[in-house]
């Protein structure tokens, strides 16, 4: 569904256990929230770890339950593979926790209704797409016939059969895996730069963290995978330049 935004949007990239997030919905004024995914796997170089990610995790289900018509969660490619066995048998991502695999997965069937792949809002004259890791171009050309047009309801439409879940499963050479391109769950930023842009949309996303903790961007693609939120305002004026 694409919503038409009159107010700010609230975008929320990867959090892997992390607080950022609660802070980010208290202080900032917007009408719609949507989460990148990413929400288990921390990084214990930061102190967190999966039982802390997991509470994080279960506080971001109550928020999007208490604020259900102002909440977007999407999946990314560490929530998947405990939410789909086949997905982690075709692409287990690093970290993946096999003590606690039964409990992440539980939570994540549970509460399915809640997560999506894909989402679309208009602001002012931009149109954007939201993921967790970026449409490549290449990956939609391989992929089109199961697809369809590229639009978020489509994409979404991937989780809930076995040629969809092969599809986002795919994983490119630049994240070590063997397919031409990665997919919505899978794709390096890199990938996604190189492609061919998709036409009248801004692709905004997380998955590649960028090592100075700062967004990177073009004119048609912003990877946020920095530790902090951002409303859609700052993003569109970091990517079209002030004089938007």
């Amino acid at each position: 569904m694409t919503y038409n935004q009159q107010n700010d949007l609230l975008i929320i990239p990867d959090v892997h256990g992390r607080t950022f997030w609660r802070k980010a919905v208290v202080t900032n004024k917007f009408s719609h929230v949507i989460f990148l995914g990413d929400y288990t796997d921390p990084y214990t170089r930061e102190d967190i770890y999966q039982r802390d990610a997991y509470k994080e995790l279960m506080d971001i289900i109550k928020y999007a339950k208490e604020h259900r018509e102002t909440t977007t969660v999407l999946l990314g490619n560490h929530d998947m593979h405990y939410k789909s066995e086949l997905f982690n048998r075709l692409a287990e991502g690093s970290r993946y926790s096999y003590s606690m695999s039964d409990e992440y997965a539980k939570l994540f069937n549970d509460n399915d209704e809640l997560f999506q792949l894909a989402y679309e809002a208009d602001y002012e004259d931009t149109h954007c797409l939201f993921t967790h890791a970026g449409v490549s171009s290449v990956w939609y050309e391989d992929n089109k016939q199961v697809i369809g047009e590229l639009t978020a309801d489509n994409l979404n439409r991937l989780a809930h059969s076995e040629e969809g879940i092969k599809a986002i499963a795919e994983v490119g050479r630049m994240r070590g895996g063997w397919a031409k391109a990665g997919g919505i769950l899978w794709a390096d930023y890199d990938e996604v730069a190189a492609s061919e842009p998709l036409e009248g949309v801004l692709q905004i996303f997380g998955h590649t963290q960028n090592v100075y903790m700062q967004p990177v961007h073009n004119r048609h693609i912003a990877c946020l995978d920095c530790h902090r939120a951002f409303l859609l305002s700052e993003v569109i004026q970091m990517v079209k330049g002030p004089s938007h």
